[in-house]
C-alpha cells in the first residue's frame, strides 16, 4: 500500500514536471516520446560503447540492411541481401558485391550512393579515426571499391561466410555521409572531431534530429527522403537517469515507449498501469563480470591476484547468481556460464557453476591468499581488496550489493563503484572507467549472436588485438586477456563455411573461457520494452537483436 501511494505521488510529480513535450506541439504532429536511461555521448555510433548512442543513430542514419522481429534480414539501402546464389557473394567467399538502391538522397538533398558506403568502410579501416566500433570489419577487409555509382565490392583477407558480420552488425550500424565528413577527413586526417558527430545535419534514416537539448532530450522529425517511407509522427527522446521516474512517466502517459527495461522489471512493469504493455524479444545480451587481468606493463593494471586463474575460479564459486536471478529479477532469467547462452550455438555440456563457499575458500588458500586478522585475505603484505564497478543503474547496484556480500564471505573485500554510463563506457582517451582499467571487477552486458556463430563478446571483448593500450586506445578488450588459442578458434567461427567445424570451434571457445575465467557470465538478458498502449492503434513491430528495434518504425500506427 505504501508503495502504491508513493508511486502515485511519483506519477503526479512526473505529470507536473513534463506538461509539454519539448518544443513539439500536439497540434503540429503526433509524437512518440521515448525514454532513454542514458543520454548518447555522440550521434556517431562508431565512437560510442553505449547502446543508446547506437539507437539514436539508428533513428537518423540508415544501414545497408536490418533484421525483423524474426531475425530475418530486411534490405534497407541495398537492393538485395548478398548470397552466393544471387552472385552477391563470390563462390570462394572472398568478396561481396552489392548494389545501393537508385535515387537515394540524404535529408539535405545530396545523393546517397556507393561513395558513401566506400567512405564508411574506409573510415572503419583507418585507425586514426579511433572508432570504438567496427574492429570486426577492420580486421577482415582487404579492400573496398565503388564499381560504379551504385555498386560496391568488398574484398576480404580470408573467406567470410556471414555477410551480416560486415554489412549490418553493431560494427557497421550505419552509412556515414561522405559529403559532410570527407572534407573533414581530408583536412584533418580523421573525423574524430567532426562537428557532425555532435551536431548532425544530414540524415538517411527515418528521422532527422531537429533539436538536442543536452541533459534533457532529443527531438526528431520525419525524413522526407527516407527510402522506407515517411513517418506521420515525430519522435522525442527524453533522458531518465532514474529508472523509477521513467516508469512513472510511462504509467502517466508522458512517454509512450521505454527502452532497455531492466530484467528485474520484466514481470512487474505492467502492474503499474493497465495501459502498459511489456514486449520482450531476443536480444542476445549476457550480463557479465569482466575481470581486469591487465599486467603492470599495461595501462590500468588490475589487482595482481586476478592474474591467477585459481583466484578467478574462486570468485565464480563464491557468487550466488541464483539469488540474484530469483530474488532480484523475479525468476525472469537464470544464471549461465556461457557467453553463447540462449542461442543455438550454446555448448550444452557446460553446466552452470553452483555457489560453493568452501570450494572457493580452498582455491584461495591454494593460491596463497590467506585470511588475515581483519577477515580479509592477504598475500605478501597485499590485501585482497578489489574495485567492484558498474553503471549507476539502480538494478545493477542492487545485485552488486549481493556480489559484495558473497565475496566478503570468502575473505575478499570489495568497494562498489557507481558511475554514469558516459563515464563508465567512455573511451580510453577520455578516461573511461572500463577502457582505462579503473576497475578490478566490472559488470555490464554485451550481445552474443543472433543469426550466426560469431560472438561479439568473444570476438571483440577478449581478442588479443583488441587489448586497450596507448597504441590501441579504441580497443574493446577491457580485461586485458590475451590467448592466441582463443583467437584461432574465433577465426574458425568467422571463416569456416562448414557448420560442424564452426560449432566445434565455438564449443572449444566456451570450454576455454569456462576454464580460464577472464569473465564471469551472470545471466542472459532479453531486449525488454514498455509501451503505453493508449498511444498505439496496434502493437509496434520491434526487431530482434541489438539496434533493430526501429526497423519498422515508419509503419507504427498511433492513435
Amino acid at each position: 500500500m505504501k508503495f502504491m501511494v508513493s508511486f502515485a505521488l511519483l506519477v503526479a510529480l512526473v505529470v507536473a514536471a513534463f506538461p509539454v513535450v519539448n518544443s513539439v506541439k500536439a497540434q503540429d504532429a503526433k509524437v512518440v516520446v521515448m525514454g532513454f536511461s542514458q543520454e548518447p555521448d555522440t550521434f556517431n555510433g562508431f565512437y560510442s560503447a553505449m547502446a543508446f548512442a547506437q539507437w539514436a543513430m539508428d533513428l537518423g542514419v540508415a544501414s545497408l540492411y536490418d533484421y525483423d522481429e524474426n531475425g530475418v534480414a530486411v534490405p534497407v539501402l541495398i537492393d538485395a541481401i548478398p548470397t552466393v546464389e544471387n552472385g552477391g557473394i563470390a563462390a570462394d567467399m572472398l568478396s561481396y558485391t552489392f548494389k545501393v538502391k537508385s535515387d537515394l538522397k540524404w535529408s539535405d538533398g545530396d545523393p546517397l550512393n556507393a561513395e558513401d558506403v566506400v567512405f564508411t568502410f574506409q573510415m572503419v579501416l583507418d585507425k586514426k579515426n579511433n572508432f570504438a566500433q567496427g574492429a570486426n570489419i577492420a580486421a577482415a577487409v582487404d579492400s573496398v571499391e565503388a564499381v560504379d555509382d551504385l555498386t560496391v565490392k568488398v574484398t576480404f583477407k580470408e573467406p567470410q561466410p556471414f555477410p551480416e558480420n560486415f554489412l549490418s552488425d553493431i560494427g557497421l550500424p550505419a552509412v556515414l555521409p561522405a559529403h559532410i565528413l570527407k572534407p573533414v577527413y581530408e583536412a584533418e586526417g580523421t573525423i574524430e572531431q567532426a562537428d557532425w558527430n555532435q551536431n548532425p545535419t544530414a540524415f538517411s534514416g527515418p528521422f532527422k534530429v531537429t533539436e538536442w537539448l543536452r541533459g534533457e532530450s532529443m527531438t526528431f522529425e520525419p525524413n522526407e527522403n527516407y527510402v522506407g517511407g515517411v513517418a506521420n509522427f515525430n519522435v522525442v527522446i527524453r533522458f531518465f537517469p532514474d529508472p523509477e521516474t521513467a516508469k512513472a512517466a510511462l504509467a502517466a502517459g508522458q512517454i509512450q515507449f521505454l527502452t532497455n527495461v531492466a530484467q528485474a522489471d520484466a514481470g512487474t512493469l505492467g502492474n503499474l498501469s493497465p495501459d502498459i504493455q511489456v514486449i520482450q524479444v531476443f536480444g542476445g545480451y549476457i550480463e557479465k563480470m569482466t575481470i581486469n587481468v591487465r599486467t603492470d606493463d599495461m595501462p590500468g593494471p588490475g589487482h595482481p591476484a586476478l592474474r591467477d586463474v585459481k583466484v578467478r575460479q574462486a570468485i565464480r564459486l563464491a557468487l550466488n547468481r541464483s539469488e540474484i536471478t530469483t530474488n532480484l529479477l523475479g525468476g525472469t532469467t537464470a544464471p549461465t556460464d556461457s557467453l553463447y547462452a540462449g542461442t543455438v550455438f550454446e555448448n550444452k555440456n557446460i553446466k552452470t557453476v553452483e555457489r560453493d563457499v568452501e570450494a572457493a575458500k580452498k582455491l584461495l588458500d591454494e593460491a596463497g591468499w590467506v585470511v588475515g586478522s581483519d577477515g580479509i585475505r592477504e598475500k605478501d603484505g597485499v590485501k585482497l581488496d578489489l574495485r567492484l564497478n558498474s553503471t549507476n543503474a539502480g538494478w545493477r547496484q542492487a545485485y552488486l550489493a549481493v556480489l559484495q556480500q558473497n565475496l566478503a564471505e570468502v575473505g575478499i573485500k570489495t568497494t562498489i563503484g557507481s558511475f554514469p554510463a558516459t563515464e563508465y563506457f567512455g573511451q580510453f582517451t577520455n578516461g573511461g572507467i572500463l577502457a582505462s582499467g579503473l576497475f578490478d571487477l566490472g559488470t555490464y552486458a554485451n550481445n552474443t549472436v543472433l543469426t550466426n556463430i560469431v560472438n561479439v563478446s568473444v570476438n571483440e571483448d577478449l581478442a588479443c588485438d583488441q587489448v586497450v593500450s596507448e597504441a590501441n586506445p579504441a580497443g574493446n578488450n577491457h580485461a586485458g586477456y590475451c590467448n592466441p588459442e582463443l583467437d584461432e578458434l574465433v577465426k574458425i567461427t568467422k571463416t569456416s563455411s562448414d557448420p560442424k567445424v564452426a560449432q566445434e570451434a565455438a564449443d572449444k571457445i566456451q570450454e576455454l573461457l569456462y576454464n580460464e575465467v577472464p569473465a564471469i557470465p551472470l545471466f542472459p538478458r532479453g531486449d525488454i520494452y514498455g509501451i503505453n498502449k493508449s498511444a498505439f492503434a496496434e502493437t509496434p513491430r520491434i526487431g530482434s537483436g541489438v539496434g533493430n528495434q526501429f526497423f519498422d518504425i515508419v509503419n507504427w500506427k498511433l492513435n
